[in-house]
């Protein structure tokens, strides 16, 4: 059932490995990572929604909404963040032997990539700020990738600009491969950024970790995310009840 207006994918992270594989030689399609920021963004943003509905899988990056989604039944069985996942898939290129195209993220994340997955071959480009609300750099984005064939596509420009890119290459047609819209992940994976210990992720606690490491940055808007999303699970969970 939906969650949040929310198809989630309901299987484990090993089954999805499994399926972006296998689908990495075929029409372009794309992983979206719903977290509260995401939630909260839904429920006002019609772009956003659109390219939600045309992703391949929508699955749940978030330890705390997944308590939620458990009493809800939405069916997810684990939460599979969407750097852990990055992490799995980058992993896999290396042992494939597949070419990895990366929008956005920076030139010395990729350096590292580069020295410790040797057996990948990376494509990078980093469109400028604000591209977005730029056709002729969207354009120029879209027209490298289509350009630049990968089985994998890692997209490090940030949500929604990220999902809204991918619907759009979706709908055009020319591209190919499997996208991941990850965000910071590659800077996690090359250490650039630290990530959160396995303790602190498994107490459902990285966000606290990552308000500490980047305050400036994303305390605010933590801050305005927690407060929104307290009522749209309340309003979930009193519409389910009104179903039943």
């Amino acid at each position: 059932m939906k969650v949040f207006g929310i198809d989630f994918y309901t299987g484990d992270q090993a089954q999805l490995i499994g399926a972006l594989t296998q689908r990495v030689v075929g029409p372009f399609n794309y992983v979206v990572t719903t977290n509260v920021n995401h939630v909260v963004m839904l429920e006002h943003d019609t772009a956003f929604k659109q390219a939600y509905l045309g992703a391949g899988h929508r699955i749940c990056d978030s330890r705390v909404l997944m308590p939620v989604l458990r009493k809800l039944g939405a069916g997810v069985p684990e939460a599979i963040p969407g750097s852990t996942l990055t992490a799995a898939m980058i992993n896999q290129a290396q042992r494939l032997g597949w070419t990895v195209t990366v929008i956005g993220s920076t030139v010395d994340v990729l350096q590292v990539l580069a020295e410790r997955y040797p057996g990948i071959e990376f494509q990078h480009y980093d469109p400028p700020m604000g591209f977005i609300n730029k056709p002729e750099e969207v354009e120029a984005t879209m027209r490298f990738i289509e350009e630049h064939p990968a089985q994998l596509i890692v997209f490090s420009v940030g949500s929604p600009r990220q999902e809204l890119l991918c619907l759009q290459l979706a709908q055009r047609g020319g591209a190919r491969g499997v996208a991941l819209c990850t965000g910071a992940a590659l800077n996690f994976l090359s250490g650039k950024v630290q990530r959160a210990p396995m303790w602190v992720q498994k107490l459902s606690l990285e966000w606290l970790h990552r308000i500490l490491s980047e305050p400036r940055r994303l305390a605010g808007r933590y801050w305005h995310d927690g407060r929104r999303i307290l009522p749209i699970i309340l309003r979930q969970f009193s519409e389910q009840k009104r179903r039943s």
